[in-house]
């Protein structure tokens, strides 16, 4: 497929609109401002980045678009997907996605993936407009390219903390660890068997967490991503209070902006809770709950359990030994592994850059 691209005035900036899916949970915050500051960190002054985003209707002129992270590659069309599908129909744009994922449905199989056509069709065509897809995780990896569709595994834009990643051995001489961050799923009030069970397996998190933590030893937190909003939250945040864990709500901002960063280690089932405590170097265990955490633990391994009764013993128990032993050295071998995601990350967006930037760019060929 040849893209015909219109030869711009030397003195005109590129427009890319820069699509993004945060809405209230922090996680999402924590892709979109570390995805923003790492574009803009690649792309100089000839670039004008408009951030748009991608659950509301997608309007404006641009030479380009960016899908900016997050588990949009879903098995039946997603609502943003079909957004961006509405915004492309007539036009003639190239577009680019930078370390998209699988969301958490469960599937049997990586060559069956999607449930419906338009998915398939979908992820083609943005595919072939640029030939630049980058994702996050393997899973993503090989689903895609199965059906073919040749991406290239990044990471998440989140792993990245431009700053930190400057240190050669974040926790190196970090001696005493006594602040302990934990975080839960989003509970629903539904009387569904579902979730009452997520409830009662999340009070039982709490209480074992408390059982094993002296409250004069080690300060327990607990961070909800998506803030107190369903009953359920709330109850739960009550309950965390009369047994000595302090709480707070991270919704509508980014966990970079948030008190998370005054903890020592992470231990939960939010996934970027998760990866914004490696991204830093500290230590963070984390309970796998769908398919996005198992699809990271196949990217970048590192102490887990799944959500389970028994998956919280096992991982409690872990967590309580290894601080007591003062022995996180594992996580700074985690730490090198992100600086070299980040490598590949620098690479496919001088791609991006140089799609551009080519001399006489009027036509781009496959």
């Amino acid at each position: 497929m040849n893209r015909k691209i219109k030869a711009k005035n030397k003195k005109e900036k590129i427009r890319i609109g820069v699509l993004y899916g945060a809405i209230t949970n922090a996680g999402d915050f924590l892709i979109y401002e570390r995805g923003k500051r790492l574009l803009e960190n690649f792309f100089d002054n000839s670039f004008d980045l408009s951030y748009i985003k991608r659950f509301k209707h997608i309007d404006g002129d641009f030479d380009g678009l960016i899908i900016l992270g997050g588990p949009l590659i879903s098995r039946k069309m997603h609502i943003q997907s079909k957004n961006i599908s509405k915004y492309i129909k007539n036009r003639n744009i190239p577009v680019f996605c930078v370390g998209l994922g699988v969301s958490g449905q469960k599937f049997n199989s990586e060559n069956n993936y999607f449930l419906d056509n338009a998915s398939v069709s979908f992820w083609k065509q943005i595919y072939e407009s640029s030939k630049l897809f980058s994702v996050r995780d393997k899973i993503t990896y090989k689903i895609l390219n199965n059906y073919g569709i040749k991406t290239e595994l990044t990471g998440c834009c989140a792993l990245f903390d431009l700053e930190n990643l400057e240190n050669e051995n974040p926790i190196k001489n970090k001696k005493y660890f006594n602040k302990i961050a934990v975080t839960i799923p989003n509970l629903s009030s539904s009387l569904d068997f579902s979730s009452i069970k997520s409830f009662l397996l999340t009070l039982h998190f709490l209480l074992t967490l408390r059982e094993r933590f002296s409250k004069k030893e080690i300060e327990l937190g607990l961070f909800f991503q998506h803030g107190y909003r369903s009953p359920a939250n709330k109850i739960m945040k009550k309950l965390a209070n009369i047994i000595g864990i302090k709480t707070y709500d991270l919704s509508g901002k980014s966990l970079d902006a948030s008190e998370l960063y005054k903890y020592d280690i992470h231990i939960g089932t939010r996934l970027h809770s998760h990866i914004y405590f490696l991204s830093l170097g500290k230590p963070s265990f984390l309970l796998s709950v769908d398919m996005r955490t198992e699809a990271f633990l196949k990217t970048i391994k590192t102490p887990n359990e799944k959500y389970t009764l028994l998956g919280v013993k096992k991982l409690v128990s872990m967590l309580g030994e290894r601080v007591k032993k003062n022995n996180f050295d594992e996580f700074s071998v985690t730490f090198k592994e992100i600086k070299k995601f980040y490598e590949v990350m620098k690479t496919f967006l001088n791609k991006i850059n140089a799609f551009y930037k080519e001399e006489n760019y009027e036509e781009n060929k496959n």
